[in-house]
This record gives structure tokens, sequence and C-alpha cells, in this order.
């Protein structure tokens, strides 16, 4: 049976290895409801068919869990298993303790700074083993940004009053301080507006640095801007910069100069390692002397 504990930090939850610590969205489930995902969610850990594998990075695993019945309703919940970090990111951890801990730092700052996140029910770390970091969050509202920009690629009108809101919002998020991990279009959730308002997902990796704060930022741009999406060409890249711009302040023409710079840089990466990948089966499949 799952044991709470009741400490100075609050509720915590150890079970099979782990040390779970409930987040704000758990209590506002039954107890029968939340009792029955935290069992879930160690199951998938354990590698048992407690929900649907998702998606497989080079650092974590998502699976989709749902709860409830068919007859009176489902509701979606997402499990994502990060490995435990390797090389000097391992000495990093051993330095700075526990994972979870950071990035319950990072998502309570989130809130705090009024970014709309994912309500977090679980995070915790394995005590033993992989020592790997578990994080259970419900489903944000809306729809993934680029579902939003196929939908509406024709409607112009439309569509760059929705780009300029989400440079806008990249730039609150910088101005509080942040840089996300992952900013990528597809951890981007969009509520129809207007105005539109913005949901960012997946932030173990995000971060409230102090050095090289510029660069970086402006690398959070080349993230979100580097995909082709349906609905979104480089005029629409350079509307998102310049309402960044306007956001932070910033002379629009200076930044969008840099900003397309670095984003021309990253695509040619980009295009050079996916024609590496794709002749990688080919090269493997020859033999001397044929």
């Amino acid at each position: 049976m799952t044991r709470i504990e009741h400490a100075e930090a609050g509720a915590r939850i150890q079970r099979n290895g782990w040390t779970l610590f409930p987040g704000p969205a758990l209590a506002e489930l039954p107890s029968r409801v939340g009792l029955e995902l935290v069992e879930r969610a160690l199951k998938i850990a354990a590698g048992g068919a407690g929900g649907e594998r998702l998606r497989r990075s080079r650092h974590a695993s998502t699976y989709r869990m749902r709860l409830g019945s068919p007859l009176s309703g489902e509701t979606e919940f997402f499990v994502k298993l990060l490995d435990a970090p390797r090389g000097l990111k391992a000495i990093r951890r051993l330095l700075l303790g526990s994972r979870a801990a950071r990035m319950r730092a990072i998502l309570d700052a989130l809130v705090g700074a009024q970014i709309a996140i994912a309500p977090v029910l679980l995070l915790g770390d394995e005590r033993a083993g992989d020592r790997r970091t578990l994080m259970v969050t419900a489903r944000v509202e809306g729809e993934p940004l680029p579902r939003v920009l196929r939908a509406l690629a024709a409607a112009p009108a439309l569509r760059r009053e929705l780009l300029d809101a989400l440079g806008a919002e990249v730039g609150r998020l910088h101005r509080a301080g942040f840089i996300h991990g992952d900013l990528t279009p597809y951890n981007i959730f969009v509520t129809a507006g207007p105005p539109a308002r913005f949901s960012l997902i997946d932030h173990e990796r995000t971060t409230r640095p102090r050095l090289n704060w510029e660069r970086r930022r402006l690398r959070n741009l080349v993230q979100l801007c580097r995909f082709d999406i349906e609905g979104m060409g480089p005029a629409d890249r350079l509307r998102i910069v310049d309402a960044y711009a306007t956001a932070m302040g910033a002379p629009a023409h200076r930044l969008g100069r840099r900003v397309t710079g670095m984003l021309r840089a990253r695509r040619l990466r980009d295009s050079v390692g996916r024609a590496n990948e794709a002749a990688a089966p080919a090269r493997s499949s020859c033999r001397p002397g044929r």
C-alpha cells in the first residue's frame, strides 16, 4: 500500500524505491483516483503495462494513461521518465542534489510568474538503481501550436494575430528570467482567443541562467522558428521575432538580423544531420568488393 509521510517540505510518497512529492493538482482529484494514478505511474516506471508509450527522446520516455471509465468519462495524464544523467551531468547532479527538487523550484517559479504550464501531479526521484526522475502531469488546455497554425492556413489575419501574440509571450517568458529548455512549436499549446493564450510544457531543462543571457534567449527563438510547419513561412517567423523585439524593448531590425543569421546556420546543420542519417543505412549495408 502506498505510504504518505508528512514532513516539513509537505507530503511525500515512498514506494518501490521512489520518493515522490504530490503536486497541487493531485489534491484536486478524488482520493481513489489519486491513489490509482500513483499506482499506475509506478507500474510504468517498473516497465509494466500502466500506460501507452507515446515517444522516446534521447533523454526520456513519455507515456499516456487514462483514468476513469468510458461511461463516466476518462481523463488523460502523462508520465515522463527522465533517464539518469551521464558523464559531466551526473557529476553536476551529485553537486546540486535532487533533480526533482530543482525541477519543482523552476515549476513553482513559472507559476509564480503567471506562465501557464501543465498541472503537475507527481514529481520525484528514484532513490537507487537507475536513479531516474519521474513526473506526472495533466493535459493542458488547448491544441498544439502546429495544429492551430495548419487550421489557420486559410485565415492569414488570424494567423498573424496569433504569431504576434506568440512572440510577445516568449518575450514575457524571457523578461521573467526563464529560458525554456526545449522551446519547439510542439511544446506550445494554444487556447483560442482573442487574445490567444499559451501553455508551455516540458520544463525539465528550463533554467534561469545568469551567464550568456542574450545569446541563450536568441537561441531559444531559433529553437522555436527552425521547424517547417504548414501555415508558417519565413515572413511569419520574422513576425514572431518582431513581436518578441517589441516585448523586450529591443531594436527589431538589429535583433531580426541576428536571429535570421543564427536560424540560417541552425537549419543548415539540421539539413546536414538529416542527410547523414539518411545515408547511414546505405553505408552500413555496403560490403567491400561489391
